[in-house]
């Protein structure tokens, strides 16, 4: 755990004059999932190459489906892993050795661009009563007449409005049109063919010829083809 200690020092002098925070370390992926399992992390630092059943790909699969939110960089001594791991949404990719100047740039980076992220709640009125919507547990908005369902797994939410408004409203939060009645989380898009995607929690909705290019450019993939993993 010696190389965790030294890169934790570094990260501490970085941010010396930001806000607290803390650190954890784990030498392998399963630690990391059931650590966060009911609150997550901010950022998570992931080494490709890590001991344990699953490697960093496949504990970021998993993070993405636990923590949406959660931000990632990769850590590896190999580049060609780079292209593989933007799957994920990464921040970013670190080649080790990992330079101080490196390390600099992008936490500088990272954390300006955190600072301006629009809110974290959608606030909605629910029976006459206001209710703050946590943005990262909405799957995905439905239109159904005069009411919006924000759907959130376990509890689903219905209130009075209208899509347009919320889609230009969350714009900035990665929400995107992908139908007339759906606006969706892009941080829960799984997989994405012809003219359907599934959300992390196995749910399929449609995507209409209308919204396709938006779909295709926000939700970071390049290309739709039948080697896509059937919905």
């Amino acid at each position: 755990m010696a190389h965790c200690d030294a890169f934790r020092d570094a990260l501490s002098k970085l941010l010396f004059d930001a806000d607290e925070y803390a650190f954890s370390c784990f030498s392998n992926g399963e630690d990391l999932l059931l650590s966060g399992s009911e609150t997550g992390y901010h950022l998570a630092f992931l080494e490709i190459h890590l001991s344990g059943a699953m490697n960093g790909l496949e504990t970021a699969g998993q993070l993405r489906c636990l923590h949406p939110d959660t931000d990632i960089i990769f850590l590896t001594e190999a580049a060609e892993y780079v292209t593989e791991g933007y799957r994920y949404h990464a921040f970013d990719f670190l080649i080790k050795p990992v330079s101080m100047a490196r390390l600099q740039d992008v936490i500088g980076r990272y954390l300006e661009e955190r600072m301006k992220r629009p809110a974290d709640f959608l606030n909605v009125s629910v029976s006459r009563s206001q209710v703050q919507l946590p943005l990262n547990e909405i799957r995905y908005l439905e239109s159904q007449k005069r009411k919006i369902i924000a759907h959130m797994g376990r509890d689903d939410t219905g209130f009075y409005g209208r899509l347009d408004q919320l889609e230009d409203l969350l714009k900035d939060s990665g929400f995107i049109r992908c139908h007339q009645s759906y606006l969706v989380n892009s941080r829960h898009i799984r997989r994405f063919a012809g003219t359907l995607i599934r959300l992390s929690d196995g749910t399929v909705l449609p995507v209409s010829r209308t919204y396709m290019k938006k779909i295709k450019e926000r939700s970071g993939k390049d290309r739709i083809g039948k080697e896509e993993e059937a919905l």
